[in-house]
């Protein structure tokens, strides 16, 4: 009976360190989470500021006139029925 008392409690000790190290892993692996999300979310933001810029009417404005030598018609007429 003594011998039996002492195995459950030998085995309920690894089971605790078992548990434990689990729970360190699991501490571990959800901090990394963590950073990884930060990181994520500085991204999406930084990206969405990239789109807005470049999507900027300004922007589009200027790079038509740069790259497609694009220029305002001189003479504008407006046609009516």
């Amino acid at each position: 009976m003594n011998a039996l008392v002492w195995f459950a409690v030998l085995v309920s000790a690894l089971v605790q360190v078992g548990v434990s190290h689990w729970n360190r892993d699991l501490v571990g692996e959800w901090l990394a989470l963590e950073a990884q999300q930060r990181e994520l979310n500085q991204e999406q933001t930084r990206l969405l500021l990239e789109h807005s810029t470049l999507t900027a009417y300004g922007r589009i404005d200027q790079n038509a006139r740069k790259q497609l030598d694009m220029i305002e018609p001189a003479n504008i007429r407006v046609l009516t029925q």
